[in-house]
């Protein structure tokens, strides 16, 4: 019950950490000038640009290597409502093997196949059985194609790089010193983002977090407009700790904005048995 199993439960979770979005944005061309920004400028821009929605529905498929074992190919339908609630089935040939249900302090996980299982519980138990830091409202702006900014208050150092605005919050010698534990005082993340000077999409984005010893890489591509805002059709997201890797591949295929949501979820009867992370 145990491996097989819960990396049926983490397609779900980490799957919920991505998502969505469809005419395209093109490259910058080369010899462009990229104009140069202070911070509170970039960052003013970055939120005005940044999707502003409230419901999204969306449909695609992903692929997910755990521990570089043979890749995993599942269809994905994702639900979700701003600042409330994210809602997830996934399937493999047509059947359901998850279905999930994720809220600010509180999760919902169950198994169809190859047998039932389930996990409810705080998100706080979940991010600690598993050893990942993994914030809720990181989870959601994953979800909007967003940067993460806003919830950071932080001063960032600032950079041009390649064509792109390279923001982090640490120094790079900084941030060495943090991931060998030679600093005194505890810091919470460290922070990178890779900015589009011309669209002020967030292309890159690095996070990491010293107490997990866990680390989180996305990359945004295939911009496309929906309703007057851009978002990525493709993604890749990287999550690793001390002891496990996940790379997951997703690929959007319908995406809707701002059409309110129904969320089902089945009730969790007794042909379900409860899962236990560290058994």
């Amino acid at each position: 019950m145990k491996i097989n199993l819960l990396n049926n439960i983490l397609v779900g979770f980490f799957t919920v950490v991505i998502s969505a979005s469809c005419s395209m944005i093109k490259n910058v061309e080369e010899g462009k000038v990229v104009k140069v920004l202070n911070e509170k400028k970039l960052l003013d821009s970055i939120k005005e640009y940044e999707l502003d929605i409230q419901w999204l529905k969306a449909r695609g498929n992903a692929s997910i290597t755990i521990n570089n074992e043979a890749p995993q190919e599942i269809d994905l339908n994702i639900r979700s409502k701003t600042d409330s609630l994210i809602w997830l089935n996934v399937s493999k040939f047509k059947k359901r093997i998850f279905r999930g249900e994720f809220k600010k302090d509180s999760v919902k996980m169950v198994i169809e196949y190859p047998e039932k299982l389930f996990f409810k519980g705080s998100v706080a138990n979940l991010e600690n059985d598993l050893n990942l830091s993994i914030p809720y409202a990181l989870i959601e702006d994953l979800l909007m194609g967003r940067s993460y900014l806003k919830h950071l208050e932080d001063k960032f150092i600032l950079q041009v790089k390649n064509n792109e605005y390279h923001l982090h919050s640490h120094r790079k010698r900084k941030t060495k010193r943090i991931t060998n534990n030679k600093t005194k005082k505890s810091v919470d993340y460290i922070y990178q983002s890779w900015i589009d000077p011309f669209t002020f999409k967030c292309k890159r984005i690095n996070i990491i977090f010293p107490a997990s010893s866990s680390e989180i890489n996305i990359n945004y591509k295939n911009w496309k407009k929906i309703n007057n805002q851009y978002f990525p059709m493709d993604i890749e997201l990287i999550i690793s700790n001390l002891e496990l890797a996940y790379n997951l591949l997703i690929n959007y295929k319908n995406v809707k904005f701002d059409l309110p949501q129904k969320f089902p979820f089945k009730s969790i009867d007794n042909k379900y048995q409860s899962i236990k992370f560290n058994d």
